[in-house]
């Protein structure tokens, strides 16, 4: 009995065999996790190096550099701020930044609601079409600016149709803020098509269908049920098409004449002083990336909010 009832008590003890297998278990889990964020940190890295090197660093020294004094690298002053902000035609450079990329801007939305929805059809052509939409992007804006300068110049194609064929006064495009407005959307009106057009090619056409055997007509459907789908596109291409414009720097340089924009101006300061004014111009650097950022917080804000 005795014998029994020790047997019986051992059999009441925990099995102690669990215990090696779920460490075992719980130490291959570990090694997995560990695994899986060395494989991450493997594939951020060459980003994160990319931020390190291509970004934060380069500004970071412009920051620096727009604090030291002019010509020097030790101390530190707010003087070129102080004075950047202080100049009569500061207010106007800033000005004249703003309504160039936000014209732009806006222009390429309007223009690329109504192309997307004919390429969006296939018609016979729409690769043609589809291919031109790109030049723009693949041409280099220098070269650009110089081809644009001379077709609506005095003397360009434009001009020679307008008064030799239709008789009427020439027109002043270049080096004017409307041909500036016109180049800008010229070279960068394709990032808002390009994602309007993959995002309404996404759309599923049951849902229109849909909407017109419920009674709504043509411009309900495009009012009501496109347009909100597409939103999310059309503001994506719209950020990319006021940074690219709001950072322009060949298109006004070339086409400009006297209306210098914020990336002419802080060019200026390198190019026509000597010794250059490399402070001045950092400040003037750290400025613009201000009002950049301040500009898309504000923007992207007003995208979050639902669209009626």
């Amino acid at each position: 009995m005795l014998v029994v009832s020790h047997l019986s008590n051992r059999s009441s003890y925990p099995d102690r065999g669990w215990i090696p297998e779920r460490w075992e278990s719980g130490m291959a889990d570990f090694l997995r996790r560990q695994r899986q964020g060395v494989l991450t940190l493997l594939m951020l890295s060459p980003g994160f190096v990319g931020f390190l090197g291509l970004f934060f660093y380069p500004m970071m020294v412009t920051v620096v550099r727009s604090l030291r004094p002019e010509g020097q690298d030790v101390g530190w002053t707010l003087a070129h701020y102080v004075e950047f902000l202080s100049k009569p035609g500061t207010r106007q450079v800033i000005l004249l930044t703003f309504v160039l990329a936000i014209t732009s801007t806006l222009l390429s939305m309007v223009l690329s609601v109504p192309l997307t929805l004919v390429l969006r059809e296939k018609l016979r052509g729409h690769r043609f079409f589809r291919l031109t939409i790109l030049i723009p992007i693949t041409v280099p804006g220098l070269v650009g600016a110089l081809g644009l300068l001379v077709f609506y110049g005095s003397r360009g194609w434009i001009n020679l149709f307008i008064t030799q064929i239709l008789h009427l006064p020439k027109l002043n495009i270049n080096y004017t803020v409307p041909g500036m407005i016109l180049f800008y959307l010229w070279h960068y009106f394709p990032y808002t098509a390009l994602t309007t057009l993959a995002t309404l090619e996404g759309l599923d056409r049951s849902i229109e269908e849909a909407a017109s055997v419920a009674g709504a007509n043509g411009w309900q459907v495009l009012r009501h049920i496109v347009l909100p789908l597409i939103a999310p596109g059309i503001l994506a291409g719209s950020v990319l098409t006021f940074m690219a414009a709001f950072g322009s720097f060949s298109i006004p340089l070339v086409t400009g004449g006297n209306y210098r924009p914020l990336s002419v101006a802080i060019y200026t300061q390198i190019e026509s002083f000597s010794p250059a004014r490399w402070s001045m111009g950092s400040a003037m650097s750290v400025v613009m990336a201000i009002l950049q950022v301040a500009f898309l917080s504000i923007y992207m804000r007003v995208l979050r909010r639902p669209i009626a």
